[in-house]
C-alpha cells in the first residue's frame, strides 16, 4: 500500500492528533447532564446531587460513542492520504512529463492540414503517454517554457491529469530546458524508478543540451599535468544538472521547418533632433527554400512604410528607416504579411510582428535668468530640440510670472524668492541662501571632482575628472527626500538632484563665469553633453537607444524619481496585472507575451511616483529556427522514445473509506438518539 497525499506525513500526524483532541473535547461537552427546573426541588436533591454522572472518569466509561466518533474521524483522516493498492510494485514507475509550451510549439504544424497548433500534439502524445501506464505508475505533468512550471502532484489518477494537459497553453517565452530537468531531477530524488520523458519539438540551444551529467558528480577533474585547467570544468559541473540514475526519454512533434521571422527590433531617437528617429528591423529566413514577405511599419494606425522582401535560405537581411517623424501614437509596429506563391507564409506568425515605443517629444521652452553668459547661451543655441527665451535677473525678480508655460528654467549664479511653479523643471548653477532648492552646507576651494554617478542619466558619456574650479558650494543631501548626488569632491556633494513631485531640479554648485566663481567647464566637450543630458532627463528621455526587451528574460527597468515604493504594477497586453519588486529604483520586468506593457510604480495609498510604457518581443533565433528534431542529444546521450510501461495494478481505497465513515455516522446518530451511548 502506498500513500499519495499532498501532505508529509509528519504534518499529518499533528492534524489527526489535533482533531482527536478536539473530538474529545466535543465528547465530554456532550456528555454534560442537562438542567431542568423542577417543583419540590428539596425532595428530589439527593438525587439530583449525584456527582457519578458527572465525573470525568466514569463519564469515559461510556466509551461506546467516543470510539465511533474517533473511527469517523480516523477513517477521513486515513481516505485523505489517499492510499493506493498495489503501486509498491517493483515495476511501477515514478513519471516526470515535461511539456513543452515555449513560444516555437505555437508554430501550426501539429497535423498534416496545418489546423493544429504542436502544443495541440504535445498535448495528444502526452494524454496517450498517461493513458498507456499501469495502475501503479504515478506521474507529474510539469509546463516548460520560461520557467519550469509543475501542474500536478505524483498522481496516478489519468482523467485528472488529462484535464491539466487540456489546460496548458503556450507561452511567447523560449524554453529553459536546464531548468525544467534540474526541477525534474528535484521531485525524482529518492522515487522508484525515476522516468523523465520530454514532449517537444526540440528547438533548444546546443548549450543546454550540454549542460548535462550521466554520472554521479559529474566527469572526472581534468588533470593539470596534462596542462588543462580547471575553471572550465569547475564552470560546466556548477550549472550542469545531475540526471544520474534517471532514465530521460523524448516525444518529438512538428513537421515543417519553413519561417520567417523578425529576430530585431530597435528604434533610436537622435542627439541633435529629439522630434525624428531612425528605425532598425532585422529578419531572418529559417527555411531552405526562398521566401518572399510584405515587411510593413506602421505608427499606430498610420502606416510607415511597405515594402516587398525576398530571402534565400538562411539569409538574414537588415532595413533601417532613417529620420522618421514623431507622431502623437508613440507605438511602433513592424509586421511580416505573407504574399500568394511558392515561399509566401510559414506556419509560426508569432515572429511576424514585432513592437517598439517611440516616446512622445515636442520642443522644450527653455528661460535662461542669466546676465552675459555667452557660454551657456551658445551651447543652448546650438540645440535644435529647444526654443529658447534669456532674460536678466532683474526682470524675473520684477516679473516671477514669466516664467510660466516654460517646461524648463535655468538660473545662472541667482537664486529667485519665488520658484517657478511646476511642473518646469529647475537648473541651477551655484544656488546660495536660504531660498536655495538644496540645502548649502558650506563652501569648499579649488575643489576637483573625484567620483561621478555614471548611473545618473544626467553623467552618461560625460569625464568630469580634469574639470577645474576656484570654488564650490557643498550642499547637504537627504536620500529620504529623493536627493541624489551626482558628483563629489572626495566627500563633499558639490552637483546634485532630486524629484520634487511632479518636475525634477538640478544644482551645480559652482557657477560658470561670475564674480562668484569661475570654472572651465565651459571649455569642455563635456558641457554641451551634460546640458542635452539634463534636458533630456527633465523630458524622461533616459536612453538614446530605445531597445525592446526580449520575452522570457528577467531585466532591471530604472523608474524615473521613485522614492519610497517598493512594488511595481505590470499591465500586460493581454489585460492580466500582475506585480513586482522595486529595489532601489529599479523594477523587475519579465515578460511572457509579445506586446506593450504599461509599468506603474506606486505608494501604500495607490499614488503613482512613476509610470513607464515596455515593448517585448520574441527575439530569439532559437525559437524561430522552428526545424523539429525528431532525434534529440542530450549530454551527449541520444535519447529514445519511451517504453511501454508494465502492467501494474492499484486499487483506491479512499471511496470504500468514506462509505465506511458514513456508514459509522449513521450507527453512531441511532444509538444517540436510541440513549444507547448517552
Amino acid at each position: 500500500m502506498s500513500f499519495m497525499g499532498p501532505i508529509p506525513l509528519a504534518m499529518f500526524a499533528w492534524i489527526a492528533g489535533g482533531a482527536a483532541l478536539l473530538a474529545i473535547s466535543a465528547y465530554i461537552i456532550k456528555m454534560r447532564r442537562r438542567r431542568f427546573e423542577v417543583p419540590f426541588a428539596r425532595l428530589w436533591k439527593r438525587v439530583l446531587e449525584q456527582k457519578d454522572a458527572n465525573a470525568l472518569w466514569k463519564q469515559l466509561k461510556r466509551l461506546i460513542s467516543l470510539l465511533l466518533i474517533l473511527l469517523i474521524l480516523a477513517l477521513i483522516l486515513f481516505a485523505a492520504l489517499d492510499p493506493t493498492l498495489g503501486a509498491v510494485s517493483r515495476d511501477a514507475r515514478s513519471v516526470v512529463v515535461l511539456l513543452d509550451a515555449s513560444a516555437s510549439m505555437k508554430a501550426m504544424d501539429g497535423d498534416e492540414a496545418g489546423k493544429k497548433s504542436r502544443l495541440d500534439a504535445a498535448k495528444e502524445r502526452t494524454k496517450a503517454l498517461i493513458d498507456s501506464m499501469g495502475g501503479g505508475d504515478l506521474a507529474l505533468i510539469m509546463k516548460v517554457d520560461g520557467q519550469a512550471t509543475p501542474m500536478s502532484r505524483f498522481s496516478s489518477d489519468a482523467p485528472m491529469l488529462d484535464k491539466i494537459v487540456d489546460g496548458i497553453s503556450a507561452s511567447d517565452t523560449p524554453a529553459d530546458l536546464t531548468r525544467a530537468l534540474g526541477a525534474a531531477a528535484d521531485a525524482l530524488r529518492d522515487r522508484p524508478n525515476p522516468l523523465i520523458v520530454l514532449v517537444s519539438d526540440g528547438a533548444f540551444p546546443e548549450q543546454q543540451l550540454g549542460l548535462v551529467n550521466w554520472t554521479k558528480g559529474g566527469p572526472p577533474p581534468p588533470d593539470p599535468k596534462a596542462g588543462k585547467t580547471m575553471s572550465a570544468w569547475n564552470a560546466k559541473n556548477l550549472a550542469s544538472v545531475d540526471l544520474s540514475n534517471i532514465d530521460v526519454r523524448y516525444l518529438p512533434v512538428g513537421r515543417r521547418s519553413d519561417n520567417v521571422g523578425i529576430i530585431a527590433f530597435n528604434v533610436r531617437r537622435y542627439i541633435a533632433n529629439k522630434a525624428a528617429y531612425e528605425v532598425y528591423v532585422e529578419i531572418q529566413n529559417f527555411g531552405t527554400e526562398p521566401a518572399h514577405r510584405k515587411l510593413k511599419i506602421s505608427n499606430g494606425s498610420n502606416p510607415v512604410d511597405t515594402q516587398l522582401v525576398d530571402l534565400a535560405p538562411g539569409q538574414r537581411v537588415h532595413k533601417i528607416y532613417a529620420k522618421l517623424p514623431a507622431s502623437d501614437d508613440n507605438k511602433l509596429r513592424a509586421s511580416l504579411q505573407p504574399v500568394e506563391g511558392l515561399g509566401g507564409s510559414d506556419p509560426f506568425p508569432l515572429d511576424d510582428e514585432a513592437y517598439a515605443l517611440l516616446p512622445v517629444r515636442k520642443k522644450q521652452k527653455v528661460l535662461m535668468v542669466t546676465g552675459d553668459n555667452l557660454f551657456l547661451e551658445g551651447a543652448l543655441l546650438v540645440y535644435d530640440n529647444i526654443d529658447p527665451t534669456k532674460i536678466t535677473p532683474a526682470e524675473y525678480d520684477a516679473k516671477p510670472s514669466l516664467a510660466d508655460g516654460m517646461d524648463v528654467v535655468i538660473f545662472d549664479d541667482f537664486t529667485p524668492a519665488v520658484l517657478p511653479m511646476p511642473p518646469a523643471s529647475l537648473l541651477f548653477f551655484h544656488p546660495s541662501g536660504e531660498n536655495s532648492p538644496f540645502k548649502v552646507l558650506g563652501e569648499t576651494t579649488n575643489p576637483h571632482i573625484t567620483e561621478i554617478d555614471e548611473g545618473h542619466p544626467v553623467m552618461r558619456w560625460v569625464s568630469m575628472s580634469d574639470v577645474n574650479m576656484d570654488k564650490s558650494q557643498v550642499f547637504a543631501v537627504d536620500p529620504k527626500k529623493g536627493d541624489s548626488t551626482l558628483a563629489y569632491f572626495v566627500r563633499d556633494s558639490i552637483i546634485v538632484a532630486k524629484r520634487d513631485g511632479k518636475r525634477k531640479m538640478l544644482a551645480f554648485g559652482f557657477a560658470l563665469q561670475s564674480e562668484s566663481g569661475v570654472t572651465d567647464l565651459p571649455m569642455r566637450v563635456a558641457f554641451p553633453m551634460l546640458l542635452v543630458n539634463t534636458l533630456d532627463w527633465f523630458a524622461g528621455d533616459t536612453t538614446d537607444l530605445l531597445t525592446t526587451y526580449a520575452t522570457g528574460e528577467r531585466q532591471r527597468v530604472p523608474l524615473d524619481g521613485v522614492v519610497g515604493a517598493t512594488e511595481a504594477e505590470v499591465k500586460g497586453p493581454d489585460g492580466v496585472v500582475t506585480h513586482t519588486p522595486v529595489i532601489d529604483g529599479l523594477a523587475t520586468f519579465y515578460g511572457n507575451r509579445v506586446g506593450y506593457y504599461d509599468l506603474a510604480a506606486k505608494t501604500t495609498e495607490g499614488k503613482v511616483l512613476a509610470q513607464i510604457e515596455l515593448a517585448a518581443n520574441l527575439a530569439s533565433t532559437t525559437e524561430s529556427d522552428i526545424a523539429p528534431s525528431t532525434e534529440l542529444t542530450l549530454g551527449g546521450k541520444k535519447l529514445l522514445a519511451p517504453e511501454a510501461f508494465a502492467i501494474t495494478r492499484s486499487q483506491k481505497l479512499w471511496i470504500y473509506l468514506i462509505l465506511f465513515a458514513m456508514g459509522l455516522i449513521i450507527v453512531e446518530w441511532v444509538t444517540y438518539h436510541r440513549r444507547i451511548t448517552v
